[in-house]
C-alpha cells in the first residue's frame, strides 16, 4: 500500500520541484524586465488580491472539503460521483461569476483598501491590472475543482504540474510582449496561465470520461460540503494571522528581522512544499476512500506519518548541520552581510526544529477532513495562535533571542498543535497513532546521525574555500554523499522503506 502512496507522492513532488523552479526563473524574468518600481509594485499589489483568493478558496477550504466528498462518492459509485460534481458544478460557477463581477466593479475599493498609501497614476495602474487579472480566480478555482475529481481518481501528475504551466506563461508573455505591454504583459500572462491550467485539467478529466457539466440542484451532501468549506476558510485565516504577529514582532526587532524570516523559510518550505504538502494531497482521497473502515483508515494514515518521518527527519538534520553553508551560497553576496548571514541561519534553525511537525500537521488535519470533522483543526488552531504570541513574547524579548526566537516559538507551536490534533484523534475516533509517530521519529533520528556527522565536515570544508565554484561544488557533493550514506543504513537495516523504493 505504501508502495503506490510514495510513486504518487513522487509524482506531485517532481512537479512542484519543476513549478518552484520555473517559478524562481519567473520572479528572475519580472526583475530583469521590470526592475523593482513603481510599476512592480503596482503588479504585486493586483495580484495580491486573486492570489489571496486562490489560496483561501482553490488550494485551500476548498479542496479540503470537496476532494473527500467527491472520493467518498466515487466509491460508491462513478454515477453517484457524477450527480455530485455536476451539481457542485453549477453552484461553483454561479459564485465564480458573481465573484469575478463584483472584484471588476469594487477594483478601485480593493486596491484602496490593500495599499492605501498608493495615489495618482499608479493607483489607476493597479486597478487597471485588478480588472485585468480577476478573471484568474475563476481559472484557478476550476483547476481546484478539475483537480479534485482527478485526485479523487488518484491522478495526481496534472493538478500538481499545472502550476508550472501558469510560470511558463508569464515567463514567455513578459519575454515577448514587454516591449509592446509594458507591465500589463504580466497581467496577460497570468489569465493565459489559468486557462493552460483549466485546459490540462481537462485533457485528463477526458481520458477517465469525466467531463462534468453543471446541474442546477441543490441536495443536502452539496450543502454538507458547502458548508464544510466555512472552516477551512476561518483555519486559513488563522494561519495568515500567525505570520503577521512574527511579522509584527520582528518589526520591532533589529533591521533586517524580517527578511531573515523570508530568507529563512525558503529553505523550509523546500522539504515542505515538495514533499509533505504534496503526501498530504495524495493521502486524503484514499483516507476518505477508507473513512468508514478503521482498520484501512489507520493503515493509510500510519503509512503517511512512516513516509513523512523517513524523509523529512534527515532534511531537518541536513538543514539544522548543513544550513548555513547554503544560506551563504545562495544569499550571501552583494550588500548581505555576515551578520545577515548568522541571523538566517538562527532562524532556518529554528524553523527546522519544527519542520516535522509542520509536516505532520498537513497529514494529520488531512486525516480529520477524510473523517468529515472540519471544526475541531481550527479551534485547535485558533488556541495555539494564542499560545503563539506569548511564547513569541517571551523568546523574544524576555529570553532576548531575537528573531531566532520567532522561528522557535512557532516551531514549538506546531509541535503542541500536532499533539492536540493526535490527542484529539485517539479520543474522538479511537485512531491510536501516537506511539507509531514517536517510534517512527526516533528510528529515522538515528538512521539520520551520519548525516549530521556529514554536514557537520562538510561545513568545515565549505568555509575553508574560497572559490564560488568549488564552494557550489562542495555543497553539492555534501548532499549528494550525506543522501548516499543515508541509503547505505536503511539498507543495511533492511527498513521498510527500502521496500517502498524498489517497489
Amino acid at each position: 500500500m505504501s508502495k503506490s502512496v510514495f510513486r504518487s507522492t513522487l509524482i506531485v513532488s517532481i512537479s512542484i520541484f519543476c513549478s518552484r523552479v520555473l517559478g524562481l526563473i519567473r520572479d528572475i524574468t519580472i526583475a530583469a524586465f521590470f526592475g523593482a518600481g513603481a510599476l512592480t509594485d503596482a503588479f504585486f499589489i493586483a495580484f495580491r488580491i486573486p492570489n489571496l483568493l486562490r489560496r483561501i478558496f482553490a488550494e485551500g477550504a476548498f479542496s479540503s472539503a470537496f476532494t473527500p466528498a467527491f472520493a467518498k462518492k466515487l466509491k460508491e459509485s462513478t454515477y453517484e460521483a457524477r450527480l455530485f460534481a455536476e451539481k457542485f458544478f453549477s453552484i461553483l460557477l454561479f459564485s465564480l461569476i458573481l465573484t469575478v463581477l463584483i472584484g471588476e466593479i469594487a477594483a478601485p475599493v480593493i486596491v484602496k483598501v490593500v495599499a492605501p498609501g498608493i495615489s495618482g497614476e499608479y493607483f489607476d495602474i493597479s486597478v487597471k491590472l485588478l480588472r485585468e487579472m480577476f478573471p484568474y480566480i475563476f481559472f484557478v478555482s476550476l483547476v481546484a475543482f478539475y483537480g479534485g475529481i482527478l485526485n479523487g481518481f488518484e491522478h495526481f501528475f496534472a493538478p500538481a504540474f499545472s502550476t508550472a504551466l501558469f510560470n511558463l506563461a508569464i515567463i514567455i508573455s513578459a519575454v515577448s510582449l514587454s516591449g509592446k505591454l509594458s507591465i500589463e504583459s504580466l497581467a496577460l500572462g497570468v489569465v493565459v496561465g489559468g486557462v493552460l491550467q483549466v485546459l490540462l485539467q481537462l485533457v485528463f478529466l477526458k481520458k477517465f470520461n469525466f467531463l462534468v457539466k453543471p446541474r442546477f440542484e441543490v441536495t443536502e451532501d452539496v450543502k454538507k460540503t458547502l458548508k464544510n468549506i466555512i472552516p477551512g476558510i476561518f483555519g486559513f485565516a488563522v494561519r495568515q494571522f500567525s505570520m503577521l504577529i512574527d511579522t509584527v514582532l520582528a518589526s520591532f526587532l533589529k533591521t533586517g528581522s524580517i527578511s531573515c524570516l523570508y530568507y529563512a523559510n525558503r529553505f523550509v518550505q523546500l522539504p515542505l512544499g515538495m514533499f509533505a504538502i504534496g503526501l498530504s494531497q495524495v493521502l486524503l482521497p484514499r483516507l476518505a476512500k477508507r473513512s468508514n473502515d478503521g482498520k484501512k483508515h489507520r493503515k493509510e494514515l500510519v503509512n503517511g506519518i512512516f513516509l513523512c518521518s523517513a524523509i523529512i527527519i534527515p532534511a531537518t538534520f541536513g538543514l539544522i548541520f548543513f544550513g548555513k553553508p547554503m544560506v551563504d551560497l545562495v544569499f550571501n553576496h552583494g550588500k548581505f552581510t555576515e551578520s545577515a548571514l548568522n541571523s538566517t541561519y538562527g532562524v532556518l534553525v529554528g524553523y527546522s526544529a519544527g519542520l516535522y511537525f509542520f509536516s505532520l500537521e498537513k497529514i494529520i488535519t488531512n486525516a480529520y477532513y477524510s473523517l468529515d470533522e472540519y471544526r475541531f483543526p481550527v479551534v485547535v488552531s485558533a488556541y495555539t495562535l494564542i499560545f503563539n504570541l506569548f511564547v513569541n513574547l517571551l523568546l523574544c524579548f524576555v529570553l532576548r533571542l531575537g528573531v531566532v526566537g520567532l522561528a522557535l516559538g512557532t516551531s514549538l507551536t506546531s509541535f503542541l498543535n500536532v499533539s492536540i490534533l493526535v490527542k484529539g484523534l485517539e479520543r474522538k475516533f479511537r485512531l491510536v497513532i501516537a506511539k507509531e509517530i514517536i517510534s517512527s521519529a526516533v528510528s529515522y533520528a538515528i538512521y539520520s546521525i551520519p548525516v549530521a556527522v556529514i554536514s557537520v565536515a562538510g561545513t568545515f570544508v565549505y568555509f575553508s574555500i574560497g572559490s564560488f565554484l568549488f564552494k557550489a561544488m562542495a555543497v553539492l557533493f555534501t548532499i549528494l554523499l550525506a543522501a548516499s550514506i543515508y541509503m547505505v543504513v536503511l539498507f543495511a537495516t533492511k527498513d521498510k522503506f527500502v521496500e517502498v523504493i524498489k517497489g
